[in-house]
């Protein structure tokens, strides 16, 4: 009988070798997740026998817009909420899609905000 791997939701450390292997992921590709996740204060880390990566909170704390917040370079829709919109681009002041565009970005973080990474 296989023993069971540790998940990140069980509390224990594992380890990005670990990682890697049980999700089938390159092992560089996890430690670069891993580094922006522990800046971001979503993973915590311990060096050492016994050391790896766990979750730094409840899963049922950490939303899906926390996650995109820490991968997401630009605002998709950032011409239209940057400070200076006008120099960016020549419609920002009248702009016909402007208001729908920012009702759909505030519903999509509603909804990503709700959504936790337990969940899914």
């Amino acid at each position: 009988m296989q023993a069971l791997k540790p998940t990140f939701t069980s509390g224990d450390f594992m380890t990005l070798e670990g990682i890697a292997k049980q999700y089938r992921l390159p092992h560089a590709y996890c430690e670069k997740l891993a580094h922006k996740l522990k800046e971001a204060g979503i993973l915590a880390s311990r060096v050492g026998k016994n050391g790896g990566y766990r979750l730094a909170k409840d899963p049922k704390k950490i939303s899906v817009q926390s996650l995109v917040d820490v991968f997401q370079k630009q605002q998709p829709i950032r011409c239209l909420l940057a400070p200076n919109a006008e120099k960016s681009c020549a419609l920002a002041l009248t702009c016909p899609t402007k208001k729908g565009w920012l009702r759909i970005d505030t519903e999509i973080r509603k909804t990503l905000t709700r959504l936790t990474i337990a969940n899914i």
